[in-house]
């Protein structure tokens, strides 16, 4: 399927496309490592207006369907790091990437992830990026080349902190 997607930056248009995305591959993928009240405190803090003030700085792509234009996932890079620094040049964040739970494995995770790879060398010349990773993302991402650091957390609500495993990749 990699073969028959077309990867653009995303427009508002997209943005109920992208929620959907986000919420469902969420309930469907992270329930194997997370509770079920966590997922749904994830779940419960997404709305469609999130997304739009990183659509229109440019941060987020989409991957479609060549052929009728269905959007199969998402992927959002952001140089903001909050107030750690990996690398002695610049490092960039994967700050979320999600596919379509019904797509299965078919290239559309991978195909995201070199796109970001190559807008971070390209357009800000970064030799870093890093992702938070959700528990059950970590193997993809290894395989993606990146490289387990250590286990952080993400405080999701007063009573919802969810456990992550930061991963790194030189450029």
């Amino acid at each position: 399927m990699a073969d028959r997607l077309t990867i653009r930056a995303a427009t508002e248009a997209d943005v109920e496309n992208i929620y959907k995305i986000h919420t469902t591959a969420t309930r469907a993928k992270c329930i194997t490592h997370y509770s079920t009240e966590d997922v749904n405190v994830w779940v419960a803090r997404q709305d469609t207006t999130k997304y739009l003030p990183f659509i229109k700085a440019n941060e987020i792509i989409v991957a479609e369907h060549a052929e009728g234009g269905k959007i199969l996932g998402f992927g959002h890079l952001t140089s903001d790091l909050g107030d750690t620094k990996e690398s002695d040049g610049k490092t960039m964040q994967i700050r979320g990437l999600f596919v379509d739970p019904d797509c299965g494995v078919k290239g559309v995770g991978t195909a995201l992830v070199r796109e970001l790879e190559k807008r971070a060398k390209e357009k800000a010349e970064a030799d870093c990026l890093i992702v938070r990773s959700s528990l059950n993302a970590v193997e993809f991402y290894k395989k993606c080349g990146f490289v387990p650091l250590e286990i952080t957390t993400h405080q999701m609500s007063e009573q919802s902190c969810l456990q992550c495993h930061k991963v790194m990749k030189t450029l």
